[in-house]
């Protein structure tokens, strides 16, 4: 980035409308060729065509109310989340919420976009993709709601950690009738609790803080769904064999029945 570049208005960006943002959303300049190669040397995941394009022009957004919007994967610090990884942390804001985009896609974008929250440790599911993100940021700013829109995702994560335990039995059973997901389940251990984010919904997020520090935290490849264990145990498949075991007697083999005989 050149320090003789100046700040100027984000005029449009891949995948977001062309009309100008807010007065009060600026970006930092972009980066030429050369040093978007540099960053594509430790950029987290697939840095696409789509984001190489964003870069050149710019590299990152200042917005009044939210802070410093970083493209470029230099100025945070990674996500300890490893389900969300690979990701690139745009944000850190003044509430300690972590705004992420997810980089394993080969194409388009980066996303989705999650909040993390510190306090409730709920994950929330801001938008499909960064240009979809910076849409509502715009938006938002411009409307002056910006205010009113972290309300509601404090809203949001409150509602996700008082229904955690309902929403991830209701979770449990639409996976449960996916064959395509029975697999995964059965591998996970028997106290996990499942997230099931594919369908948008009024609080579409998952409560990582229930892992606590020695709990562990999955996920169903790269589709958002989430499962949470507060502590290592054995899978359902195999409390499942144990219970079998339990109940009913061992079939012994014809040829060792004979050898007993």
């Amino acid at each position: 980035m050149s320090s003789a570049d100046k700040v100027v208005p984000l005029k449009s960006a891949p995948g977001m409308s062309r009309s100008a943002l807010a007065p009060h959303m600026t970006t930092v300049p972009g980066l030429r060729a050369e040093a978007v190669q540099d960053v594509e040397a430790f950029y987290p995941g697939t840095l696409t065509r789509e984001m190489r394009a964003l870069l050149e022009r710019s590299s990152g957004l200042s917005s009044a109310g939210f802070g410093i919007i970083d493209f470029t994967a230099r100025w945070h610090p990674q996500e300890p989340i490893q389900v969300l990884r690979p990701c690139v942390t745009l944000a850190l804001d003044d509430e300690g919420r972590r705004w992420i985009g997810e980089t394993s896609r080969h194409q388009g974008l980066p996303g989705p976009i999650w909040c993390v929250l510190p306090e409730p440790a709920v994950a929330l599911y801001v938008s499909d993709d960064l240009g979809g993100f910076l849409s509502q940021l715009d938006e938002s700013t411009r409307q002056g709601r910006l205010a009113r829109w972290f309300r509601d995702l404090d809203r949001q994560a409150r509602s996700v950690w008082a229904y955690r335990q309902s929403l991830a039995r209701e979770s449990y059973e639409v996976c449960r009738q996916d064959p395509a997901l029975r697999g995964w389940l059965a591998e996970l251990p028997f106290d996990a609790q499942i997230y099931d984010l594919r369908t948008a919904s009024a609080a579409r997020g998952w409560p990582y803080g229930l892992a606590g520090p020695d709990g562990r935290c999955y996920r169903c490849g790269r589709l958002p769904i989430f499962a949470v264990a507060d502590s290592p145990s054995a899978s359902r498949w195999s409390r499942h064999m144990a219970r079998i075991a339990a109940t009913r007697d061992m079939v012994w083999p014809a040829v060792v029945t004979s050898l007993a005989a």
